[in-house]
């Protein structure tokens, strides 16, 4: 019989969905307060116990117990399964774990709620959010020139899953959407796909620049000098990336010389963005903390993933976005 590691509020919340699958697991949890415990019974384990699958959650990585999930995984010798509620891989504790995991699976599903994030700060920034807001504290009365979103030019870098639930709710309001990427061909909310090697010459046609790839040795530092230097000078760049891909002295340096107009992160070089960071206080810039997904949705279409994927496991099929293991290789 298989063992299955969840956090005990995971576990709350899904357990109706697992009844009838006691025959084929055990199910044990931990809480916030370091404890394990049998999941039906809430008999207390004595020893962190040894586990087959793991569910790698919101729950389980912002808790205070993610020192003991994560040691009851790597120090289970025959750990087979990690079902991960992130897209992205490189966090360097899910590269340990995908290096001991036999198998482990992502989940893309979290593209909704951070594709609301982009439509949010574009929205804001069309419409003069924080200048409306100044005159606001100030009781000043003053119309501002604000812009829309119909007719709006979108480069996307980056056109996976997030891309494209950002991609199709753009077209949606009327925006003109260019999907980057590597593969060519037609995709959902996007008017055209372009390549790579082009950024540099879709960059100046864009009112709105999006970064959303992953973080790569290629990617890495992509947002320098030359790239904010080839955008409009009233465009906007938004990062829902990973913090590595832009240079955030050339952003700021960018910014102070009106190219961009502004700036909206999501993700920084450094998490949490340290107090002295320039980028807390620079009038162009929207910091908001590597949040964009964290919604009860995401949360709910994640346990759906998981569930799914367990049930494909359980049935010996193929199980879906799985990861080759080769993309965790410590060379």
């Amino acid at each position: 019989m298989k063992t299955l590691l969840l956090h005990a509020r995971t576990f709350a919340r899904i357990a109706p969905r697992l009844k009838g699958l006691n025959a084929a697991l055990n199910i044990v949890t931990v809480d916030d307060a370091q404890r394990f415990h049998e999941a039906w019974t809430s008999t207390e384990l004595k020893e962190p116990p040894q586990v087959h699958l793991a569910f790698g959650n919101i729950d389980a990585f912002y808790s205070p117990s993610v020192r003991d999930f994560m040691t009851a995984i790597l120090k289970s010798p025959d750990f087979d399964w990690f079902q991960s509620a992130a897209a992205g891989i490189e966090n360097p504790a899910l590269v340990a774990i995908g290096q001991k995991s036999q198998r482990y699976t992502t989940n893309h599903t979290q593209a909704e709620s951070m594709a609301e994030w982009a439509i949010w700060q574009a929205m804001d920034y069309f419409r003069k959010g924080p200048g409306h807001r100044a005159n606001q504290a100030q009781g000043k009365w003053e119309r501002l020139r604000v812009r829309e979103m119909n007719g709006a030019r979108w480069l996307i870098v980056g056109y996976g899953s997030i891309g494209q639930a950002v991609g199709k709710r753009v077209s949606a309001l009327g925006g003109i959407v260019t999907g980057m990427r590597r593969t060519p061909g037609p995709a959902e909310g996007a008017a055209r796909i372009a390549a790579p090697d082009t950024l540099m010459a879709e960059l100046p046609g864009a009112d709105v620049v999006l970064l959303c790839p992953p973080h790569t040795p290629e990617t890495e530092g992509m947002a320098n000098a030359a790239f904010f230097a080839a955008m409009n000078a009233d465009a906007l760049f938004l990062n829902l990336g990973r913090g590595a891909l832009v240079d955030e002295d050339a952003l700021l340096a960018a910014l102070d010389a009106g190219r961009p107009e502004f700036a909206a992160l999501d993700v920084t070089k450094i998490e949490p963005l340290p107090e002295e960071s320039p980028l807390w206080k620079h009038h162009k810039v929207v910091i908001t903390p590597h949040d964009s997904s964290d919604t009860p949705g995401t949360i709910t279409r994640a346990d759906d993933t998981f569930l799914a994927n367990l049930r494909l496991y359980l049935d010996n099929e193929p199980m879906k976005h799985l990861v080759d293991r080769a993309a965790f290789s410590a060379g």
